[in-house]
């Protein structure tokens, strides 16, 4: 094997090292975030909610929603995790179904979700028009943007590519979504809100996280 070849092997080896190793610390993240868990306690009820509604309505649907969430924020206390994490996220689910009360309509249970997603594409979208990313105060307050970055301009060009993306992830939202609710497709819409809700929004956390990280790391060496 000539020197050519030999560096290609070790190249594509390099290359496939840091692919496990970029994998590896996204999962560690993930899992340091207590995504399986978020997307379990999500899912939970929302799926109950959709089969009580399939098979004897919208009430039906929100008793059972109610219940999974009741039940699963006595089993996370028992766990020892936080009351103030626990009730916020019963209290997510008492207000969804609270619209479902309000609208006298299934469809109702993911009007917040609906809003809310018109919300953050209306937010994100608007920073970039301004140039003041939303991505960068927010990586900032949290302390994942170091204060006093070496090069601004660098920083400030990856948190527009940042909330890019943040922007068209809320945007497919909306445009699924919003045509599903005018359409009264509840159990599509659920099951959209399923996949591309909580789950997806972990996800997408974490590779933000990820993202920065990586860079912040690239900048510090390249100083």
């Amino acid at each position: 094997m000539n020197s050519d070849n030999q560096r290609a092997v070790l190249d594509s080896g390099a290359s496939l090292a840091e692919s496990r190793g970029v994998v590896s610390e996204m999962w560690g993240k993930f899992r340091a975030m207590h995504g399986p868990r978020h997307i379990v306690d999500g899912a939970a009820p929302a799926i109950g909610f959709l089969i009580g509604y399939s098979v004897a309505g919208a009430e039906v649907g929100v008793f059972l929603a109610i219940l999974i969430a009741v039940v699963l924020a006595a089993v996370r206390l028992t766990q020892g995790d936080s009351v103030r994490v626990v009730a916020v996220a019963v209290l997510v689910i008492l207000v969804f179904s609270l619209f479902v009360e309000i609208t006298g309509e299934g469809r109702g249970f993911y009007l917040p979700e609906v809003a809310f997603s018109v919300v953050m594409t209306v937010l994100f979208g608007a920073t970039l028009i301004t140039g003041k990313p939303l991505s960068y105060p927010v990586s900032r307050k949290i302390r994942l943007e170091p204060t006093e970055p070496a090069d601004p301009a660098a920083r400030l060009r990856l948190h527009r590519r940042i909330t890019f993306v943040w922007f068209v992830f809320w945007a497919v939202h909306v445009a699924v979504m919003v045509p599903l609710y005018v359409a009264d497709k509840v159990v599509l819409l659920g099951t959209f809100a399923l996949v591309f809700g909580k789950p997806a929004l972990v996800v997408m956390l974490a590779l933000t996280w990820l993202w920065v990280r990586r860079k912040t790391a690239a900048g510090v060496d390249a100083a």
